[in-house]
């Protein structure tokens, strides 16, 4: 069955001293600036901030933007093969041993189609000058992509070790790569197809291990480095692990 989409972007604010996205949030008490990989700079303020103070907030700043921003770029790794639209032509998930190809074609306005063929082919067709529509109905396939392969893998992973849940369940997230409630409910982001093995594995470990430790305690990673003793290597390798993660897989349905 094709995937389909239809809907409309904002695109983020372009504006001196620095380009940024602005976010206005009503949790918000004051203005706050926050740096992400692939979404860059964010302004989040409250509702009826005055946005003409947001150049001098930005200029106060400076030395911590530019600080990060250089971080992220020595981290960033070499750009993926794209389509002439700036889109991904292929997709590749390394842990899964899968890779795509990805071919697109103007047919329309306002909407977006994907069908998939034989191969490891996509096909994308609609309003494909629309990135931000494009890159969210790629999102939407992702998450199918990764409940054919987390979820096995994850069921898997808990009967070699003896662990168990009551649910799982896959969600394209920003920053959480997995998650796990008190009614042993795990949740795996999509985004972790684009990981290498060890940290696939290392964090289906870590939630899994909060089914039996709802904490971080010196228990919980005891019993994480148990079955995994190269956890804390991989913990902390995972605060880079977004450089795999290719840009377009930021924009969320």
């Amino acid at each position: 069955m094709p995937l389909f989409l239809s809907t409309d972007n904002v695109a983020p604010t372009q504006r001196a001293p620095f380009p940024y996205t602005l976010k206005v949030s009503v949790r918000a008490k004051s203005a706050r600036l926050k740096m992400t990989p692939h979404g860059g700079l964010v302004v989040v303020v409250p509702p009826g901030f005055d946005k003409k103070k947001i150049a001098a907030l930005l200029l106060c700043h400076e030395e911590w933007i530019r600080k990060v921003t250089a971080k992220f770029d020595a981290h960033r790794q070499s750009p993926p093969q794209l389509a002439e639209n700036g889109l991904p032509a292929a997709i590749a998930f390394p842990d899964f041993a899968e890779s795509w190809s990805v071919a697109y074609t103007q047919t329309g306005i306002g909407e977006v189609e994907m069908v998939e063929r034989q191969g490891n082919r996509l096909l994308v067709s609609g309003d494909i000058a629309n990135t931000a529509l494009s890159c969210k109905l790629l999102c939407s396939w992702l998450k199918h992509r990764a409940q054919v392969h987390l979820l096995p893998a994850l069921e898997k992973l808990a009967a070699a070790h003896d662990f168990s849940y009551d649910a799982a369940g896959i969600r394209l997230q920003h920053s959480r790569w997995g998650s796990c409630s008190t009614r042993r409910s795990i949740t795996l982001n999509s985004k972790l197809l684009f990981l290498p093995q060890h940290l696939v594995r290392y964090i289906m470990v870590h939630e899994l291990c909060h089914t039996v430790h709802m904490n971080h305690s010196r228990e919980f990673w005891s019993l994480v480095h148990e079955h995994d003793p190269l956890c804390h290597t991989s913990n902390l390798e995972m605060k880079s692990a977004w450089k795999y993660v290719p840009q377009w897989a930021s924009v969320h349905p």
